[in-house]
């Protein structure tokens, strides 16, 4: 039986700005392991830059970023609306031990 609780998820709606901002931020201080992006015409793990050229250019329909900060691991979506963004955050659980 599993004992963890269930990861918190944080919800917030950002301008684009802010977004961006997110995409610096990720850059300069986290570790980055994955970005999938979502578009209408594909769906593919690409870097964080292309993801942030694709947000900024309107043609992100999803974005998820899963990242090690200050030793925990984050996993944040990012869907584009207009006028602002719903970005969702969790913190992933510790990966169980392997024997």
């Amino acid at each position: 039986m599993n004992d963890q609780p269930l990861p918190e998820i944080l919800q917030a709606e950002w301008d684009a700005d802010q977004v961006r901002q997110l995409f610096a931020d990720l850059s300069a201080g986290a570790q980055v392991e994955h970005v999938q992006l979502r578009t209408d015409e594909a769906d593919a793990t690409v870097d964080l830059a292309q993801a942030g050229a694709a947000f900024s250019a309107g043609a992100a329909r999803a974005i998820q970023v899963r990242y090690l900060f200050e030793n925990e691991m984050w996993c944040d979506t990012i869907m584009p609306g207009d006028p602002t963004t719903k970005i969702i955050r969790n913190r992933l659980p510790d990966a169980p031990p392997t024997e």
